[in-house]
């Protein structure tokens, strides 16, 4: 396994590399101007597979790779997803490599955009816990602490009329 482990590591990186070329469209002239927006409008969702051209199942499940090798692997995806400027930002803090790389490749073939010029915030938490991939891991089920409106002035010569 772990030559295996080693390849894959291989590949990652070189697809890091090299980032896909720019799918050649011209933009309409109201936004040609801004290669934000012609991106953003243009460049067409494609699963993180599509972009690096790695296979989802090319990655070997959990229970196949020690600890070490979770954590190498972890490394070169976020290479590859930093070459692809894609960013997930909503990863929980305390996430363990295990976990973070069983949720990643999971989500392989998420479509994305690549986005050179502003990149994409990869978002997968689902707002529910019921659904979400980052399960207990997660903060989406907690309940924002209740917050009291202000309450109004007690005395009656500073109290603002509402017309």
């Amino acid at each position: 396994m772990q030559r295996y482990v080693e390849q894959l590591i291989e590949d990652l990186e070189k697809a890091a590399c090299q980032p896909p070329s720019m799918p050649f469209i011209e933009p309409p002239p109201h936004i040609a101007g801004d290669p934000v927006v012609s991106e953003l409008a243009l460049i067409p969702y494609r699963t993180i597979e599509e972009w690096s051209g790695i296979k989802q199942n090319a990655f070997p499940g959990i229970f196949s790779l020690s600890d070490e090798q979770i954590i190498l692997i972890n490394s070169a995806i976020f290479k590859l997803l930093e070459s692809l400027h894609i960013e997930l930002v909503d990863k929980p803090t305390d996430l363990p490599p295990e976990a973070l790389y069983d949720i990643v490749t999971d989500n392989w073939d998420y479509p994305v955009q690549y986005l050179p010029s502003s990149g994409f915030d990869w978002e997968l938490c689902t707002g529910t816990p019921e659904t979400c991939p980052y399960g207990g891991f997660c903060n989406c089920g907690d309940e924002l602490p209740d917050e009291e409106p202000p309450s109004p002035a007690k005395d009656d010569d500073d109290a603002v009329l509402p017309f």
